[in-house]
């Protein structure tokens, strides 16, 4: 691979990795960013309790060991030794209940902290009704973190694996406030530090000296780009510009199997390409308008003839086999297209849709080649049991905070599970989570999910999830597309790399092949 020539005149290290990243990341501080594009960069930045391999359980990270009580309500980890900041300072358990604080205070944002609803009082304190201090996190030594949980979540060593429950210095931010996460301020506690950051162009990190495990860091920078044109990239990387592509436009992926097989890695990942309606904006308050819509999306037709990438038709929500999960498919959504269509039809005509009247709405969707392919086939499904579709495009940055905001009709989404249990998909759309952008709420799903959680054994918990999937079917407040299938570009100077079905492998795992 030739010298990646880098803005600004730079150049790179001989063994740094040049990764792309979805978007340019609207913020990294973890507890900000991590729910979207800043997520693999945030996972090279910050380091939580346990972290995430190549296996499904997680392994020790900050913390040297740990333990569930026999109910799986107490939790109880213990730090490494001499941890520290990347600015040189202690960092120690009081840091972890300080930022799990400020995870849930409602001042801070943080638009992932539904995740952690089931930390005691959790909610409450989100919501404004509880006290920072009531937080079911303690540190009764400056090595022991202690967490208290609402009900049993066997899950919980996956949660806190993720970027977001990582630590957050409070002796920078009590003094910065929300600058502290710029060039020249940040402090982590990761394997590596930010040395540069050029938005809409690129990240630049470098080793941290005093991570605990330094010496183990293969890698001397990683170089991440925030890229949403596709194509651009898939040519960056065919010059040998780039070691890592996250994403593939479905128009390359027939030429890099003829041409590139052995860069191409594709499986399976628990994540499902969706539409979402804004149930309180009618007419999609009316669930007969928005089960129409799902029956005149031809799932099959879209995954198997447009995209073509190996992505699975969704029939329903939750991914597949995640956690062990049998799943609940919906049963209308396996009849044949023409009598969905019909049905579609018959149900607009109740809502009081039909060719004098027909249904007419925008389609938001954020610009990216696979996306305008999706939308434009939506559109044409919609036209033929009678609905008249505007699409409407912005950045992704843009459709986040329209989706946020309510401030939308029908919109393209996606769901990345971030851990390896159908909760994960599942407490998305409970009525209070701060992630329910479609406004919708039922209060016998609400209670499944408590059912669920409170069940004795794992059989009785998926049964309860199911009966909640099968409430969706007849409600439809999203409309699940296909499930995700990663198409990644990985260059030959990379070594350590794993597939897995959630998230990819942070760079301080990988190491850089040396030329020949």
């Amino acid at each position: 691979m030739a010298t990646l020539l880098l803005p600004l005149g730079g150049t790179a290290a001989p063994n740094a990795i040049h990764r792309t990243a979805m978007a340019e990341p609207p913020s990294l501080d973890p507890t900000l960013g991590s729910a979207g594009p800043a997520a693999p960069v945030l996972s090279d930045l910050v380091e939580g309790l346990l972290a995430r391999t190549s296996a499904i359980k997680p392994a020790a990270a900050s913390a040297e060991r740990w333990e569930a009580s026999a109910d799986n309500r107490t939790w109880t980890f213990r730090l490494r030794n001499g941890l520290k900041w990347s600015d040189g300072t202690p960092l120690t358990a009081e840091d972890f209940v300080y930022s799990y604080r400020r995870l849930l205070t409602p001042a801070t944002g943080a638009q992932s902290a539904g995740l952690f609803f089931v930390i005691r009082n959790a909610r409450a304190v989100a919501t404004g009704a509880a006290q920072p201090d009531t937080l079911g996190v303690s540190a009764p030594d400056p090595r022991t973190v202690v967490f208290e949980l609402e009900f049993p979540a066997p899950y919980f060593a996956q949660l806190v694996a993720n970027t977001q429950a990582a630590p957050v210095p409070r002796h920078v931010i009590e003094k910065l406030g929300r600058d502290w996460a710029r060039p020249g301020t940040l402090v982590t506690n990761g394997p590596y530090q930010l040395a540069e950051r050029v938005p809409q162009s690129h990240i630049k990190l470098v080793r941290n000296p005093h991570y605990h495990a330094a010496a183990d860091v293969k890698i001397d920078e990683v170089w991440w780009y925030p890229t949403q044109d596709l194509t651009t990239a898939f040519r960056r990387f065919r010059a040998g510009e780039l070691d890592v592509v996250l994403n593939v436009a479905p128009d390359d992926v027939k030429w890099i199997r003829a041409n590139r097989p052995e860069a191409l890695h594709t499986g399976p990942i628990h994540a499902t390409y969706t539409v979402l309606f804004n149930t309180q904006r009618p007419p999609f308050d009316d669930e007969r308008v928005r089960r129409a819509l799902s029956l005149a999306v031809d799932r099959e037709g879209m995954a198997d003839k447009l995209l073509a990438t190996g992505v699975r038709p969704a029939l329903s929500w939750v991914s597949p086999g995640i956690g062990g999960y049998p799943g609940a498919p919906n049963p209308a959504l396996k009849a044949p297209l023409r009598k969905r269509q019909a049905e579609a039809r018959k149900l607009l005509a109740e809502a009081g849709f039909g060719p004098g009247k027909p249904l007419v709405f925008s389609y938001l969707f954020d610009s990216q080649e696979e996306n305008r392919k999706i939308a434009v086939a939506l559109q044409s499904m919609w036209k033929a049991v009678g609905a008249q579709v505007e699409l409407v495009n912005a950045d992704f940055g843009a459709v986040i905070g329209k989706l946020r905001a309510r401030d939308f009709s029908v919109a393209r989404s996606s769901t990345f599970s971030l851990y390896d249990d159908p909760f994960a998909y599942l407490n998305q759309l409970s009525a209070r989570s701060p992630t329910n952008w479609t406004g919708w709420s039922n209060p016998r799903y609400d209670q499944l999910l408590i059912a669920a959680n409170a069940a004795a054994d794992e059989a009785a918990r998926f049964e309860r999830f199911q009966e909640a999937e099968r409430l969706l079917h007849l409600d439809e407040p999203l409309i699940p597309i296909y499930y995700y299938q990663s198409k990644l570009l990985l260059g030959p100077r990379v070594e350590g790399w794993w597939d897995g079905a959630i998230g990819t492998p942070p760079s301080r795992y990988l190491s850089i092949r040396s030329a020949p």
